[in-house]
């Protein structure tokens, strides 16, 4: 019997940790840092955004765009303020 496929969530959350979700032009961002086996976060925040790859499944796709990533960053900053501790 094959495996049942992963959600893909599920597959994120085996190598990142999800922060928060933030929506920004129409479009769903995911808030992720890399998984580690205690509660501290090292700085490293990756922004991704759920896509639909060639064979018709979901990945997210990292943001690239400058612009677009410290908007959404800036958006994450201001809904969490008050859960983080922000050092730039």
């Amino acid at each position: 019997m094959a495996d049942e496929p992963k959600d893909l969530m599920e597959e994120v959350e085996e190598d990142f940790e999800l922060l928060d979700t933030v929506e920004y032009e129409g479009e769903l961002y995911f808030m992720l840092i890399p998984a580690t086996d205690n509660d501290e976060i090292d700085g490293e925040v990756f922004i991704m955004r759920r896509v639909e790859a060639e064979n018709g499944e979901e990945m997210l796709e990292a943001v690239e765009d400058e612009a677009t990533f410290d908007a959404v960053y800036n958006i994450f900053k201001e809904k969490n303020k008050d859960e983080f501790e922000f050092l730039d």
